[in-house]
């Protein structure tokens, strides 16, 4: 089993399913986990909401982005038809406590109408594209970079493509997974060394990123990390 392989198997064990991404169900306001990974029979409104959360999480906890979806939610604007309509004011308002909401209600702006003039509000409609032709859709859209495409991919469009966030990058280069910064070198490491499963993709980012707010923060707290016997900081092993 490679080192890869082995981390996710730690990190699965010691945290259990995440059940990424959070929806909401319908009829109320809070996003929930899901029991297990949903890698299809997403509706429509479930993979707009979360390409939301993509934009919406960019620079900022999710703790932030589930308030402006449940405002969002609660005014019942929730929907590229509903939200291409409403004021930049007020979108701007429903979404404060994202950060950033000025930039991120221009961005989203502009993401609704791209999708209703080209797509009809139908995400379908670009997920029904090969991978590399819808990324590079996406990534046209203003203000979408690698990550918040990736993960529109992932979790919503069901690609195999894995996500690289910070808590990727840190603990990767913290372990000894790799030695960089560079998004798509990461990204390649991980899509090489694992089976290409969305679901695999699906949990191992979450488990990364629960792993990243619990012991591998900006100052680690390794004791009592399940991945501090593999680690090459914790273990002071150069990387080099």
């Amino acid at each position: 089993m490679n080192k890869a392989n082995k981390i996710y198997q730690n990190l699965l064990k010691r945290f259990g399913h995440q059940g990424w991404w959070p929806l909401t169900p319908k009829g109320k306001f809070y996003p929930v986990y899901q029991t297990e990974a949903r890698t299809s029979d997403l509706s429509n409104q479930e993979m707009f909401e979360i390409c939301v959360g993509a934009l919406l999480t960019q620079n900022t906890a999710w703790s932030n982005v589930v308030k402006a979806l449940v405002e969002l939610n609660k005014a019942g604007v929730l929907t590229p038809q509903k939200l291409v309509k409403i004021s930049f004011s007020r979108m701007a308002g429903l979404i404060r406590s994202s950060g950033y909401f000025r930039q991120k209600s221009k961005r989203l702006k502009i993401f609704v109408k791209v999708l209703i003039k080209r797509y009809q509000g139908d995400l379908n409609k670009i997920f029904s594209k090969p991978l590399v032709e819808a990324r590079k859709e996406l990534l046209a859209c203003y203000g979408f970079g690698p990550e918040t495409v990736d993960s529109i991919l992932l979790y919503a469009g069901a690609y195999p493509i894995f996500v690289v966030d910070a808590y990727t990058r840190r603990i990767g280069n913290r372990v000894g997974l790799f030695h960089t910064e560079d998004y798509s070198q990461i990204q390649e490491y991980f899509q090489s060394y694992l089976k290409k499963s969305v679901k695999l993709f699906n949990e191992y980012h979450a488990l990364l990123v629960q792993l990243g707010k619990e012991f591998c923060r900006t100052k680690p707290l390794c004791e009592g990390c399940p991945l501090n016997k593999d680690c090459a900081y914790y273990l002071g092993e150069s990387l080099n």
